[in-house]
């Protein structure tokens, strides 16, 4: 078993690593701020496919007002 300068302990024999808390408690904050970023990211995406799907509407609506007053002046 050896120790790094990182506060990391490493058990080479089973390929596992045991972390000091600040570590862990350092991963744990990375982690934490990663996953706020990628849900914070999905909202945003829904929003924007929301937003298009409204705009999507809005352009048939008006492609058949068009038609229809076309129509109606042929």
């Amino acid at each position: 078993m050896s120790t790094s300068s990182k506060g990391k302990t490493s058990a080479s024999t089973n390929d596992i690593e045991a972390y000091n808390k600040e570590t862990l408690d350092d991963k744990i904050r990375k982690l934490t701020t990663t996953n706020v970023q990628l849900i914070i990211n999905k909202i945003e995406t829904e929003k924007t496919k929301i937003n298009l799907e409204t705009d999507k509407i809005r352009l048939f609506d008006k492609k058949n007002s068009l038609v229809v007053k076309k129509k109606i002046s042929n």
